[in-house]
Parts: structure tokens; sequence; C-alpha cells
């Protein structure tokens, strides 16, 4: 072989192994870059299965937790429930009763049909009456009528060792005129008769048998008077 084609040979030869060698390079580096990739796609995976379980179990505990707490309440409900609806011991005592001569108003309004109103009003006549005798002297009360005594009666008493007394034998007749039930007429005259008499026979039964008071008028002034 010729020195001028031998040359060309071995150029021709050393271009075909560049090549080969660049080829090779490529092939390497690439699978080394999908590897790579496809190692990273494993990891990421990974973590993301870990993350998504971790969430799962995570819910799961709340959910469990939500759902005996829920439990919980509807069992305490139930126990609550039976308690105030189940039957109950009679209790003799159950219903209150009011004393009327020393209640204030928190205990009337507390009555059927007493609010604040009608509360104060019973406060003020029984200061001007001396005390009530009887539950029915409610009925004197503008406002107060038969249907919404009844509303209460049941529940209301008067203890009359509470009412305010005056001494017919020696009372003055501005004292007796005060009363709502003797006024200024009804003294003078008790007075008067008194001053006849003398203060002694100066009583509720000699008053009723010389007419000086009517029947109704001894009945009701006798509970203010001894």
């Amino acid at each position: 072989m010729k020195w001028g084609n031998k040359h060309h040979y071995i150029i021709h030869a050393t271009g075909i192994a560049g090549i080969l060698i660049l080829l090779v390079l490529k092939i390497f580096y690439s699978n080394r870059s999908t590897y790579k990739e496809h190692v990273s796609g494993q990891i990421a995976d990974s973590f993301r299965e870990y993350c998504d379980n971790d969430i799962v179990k995570v819910e799961q505990v709340k959910e469990d937790t939500l759902r005996r707490t829920v439990k919980q309440e509807v069992q305490l409900l139930r126990s609550s429930a039976e308690k105030t609806t189940g039957p109950q011991p009679y209790d003799p005592h159950t219903a209150y009763k009011v004393e009327l001569n020393t209640a204030d108003s928190a205990e009337l309004v507390k009555l059927y049909g007493i609010g604040q109103y009608y509360a104060t009003r019973i406060l003020q006549y029984r200061e001007k009456l001396g005390g009530f005798a009887i539950p029915e002297q409610l009925l004197e009360i503008p406002g107060i009528d038969r249907e919404r005594l009844t509303g209460f009666y049941e529940n209301v008493f008067a203890d009359s060792t509470f009412i305010r007394k005056m001494d017919i034998k020696i009372a003055e007749e501005d004292q007796l005129a005060g009363h709502l039930y003797i006024g200024r007429y009804l003294a003078r005259c008790i007075i008067r008769y008194r001053e006849t008499v003398g203060a002694d026979s100066c009583t509720l039964e000699n008053l009723l048998r010389d007419n000086i008071l009517s029947n109704e008028q001894a009945r009701k002034i006798g509970w203010y008077l001894h």
C-alpha cells in the first residue's frame, strides 16, 4: 500500500473510532440520566405514599375520636333525660304556699295571675289594712276579681297573728279613723260610745248589741280590734 493511501485510511479509521466513542458516551450518559430519573421517581412515589398513609392514619384517628365523643355525649343526654322524665317520688310538699302577711313581691309574683303590678298593689293594701285575715280580702283590691283569685286561691293563706290590732278601749279617734274598715264617722261613734258607757264597757259585743255596728262591720272590724 502506498503511503498516501495508507495515510488516508488511518484518518478515516480515526474518524470512525471517534464517532463510535461519542455514541458510547452518549448512550452511557443517557442511560445514567434515565436511571437517575427512575430512582428519583421511585423516591418521590415512596414519599408521597408515606405521606398519604400518614394523613389517612391521622384522619382515621380524628374520626375515631369524634365518634367516641359523640357516643359519650349521646349517652349523657340519654342519662339526663331518664333522670328528668322518669317517675319522680311523691313529694307532699311540692305545692307551695304563700303567707299573705309576710310575703314579699318576689313570692307574690309566683302566684298565677299575679305580676309585679298586682304584687305591689297587694303589699300597699296590706300596709293600709294592717294585714289580711282571710284571702278573700284580696277581692277588695281593684283588678283582683273572683276569677283571678280562684287561679291562686289554693296557694295562699293568711296568718291572723301578724295583723296589727288596736285597743278599742284606748285608741284615739284619728287612729281608728285611719283604718280602712272604720273611717271618720264610725270612729267618732265609737269614741262617743266609749265616753258614754266607759272604756271597760266599750267592747265589740256591746257595740253590736247597741247597734253602733252592723253585723258585717263587727265581723270585719273585729279582726283589727282587741
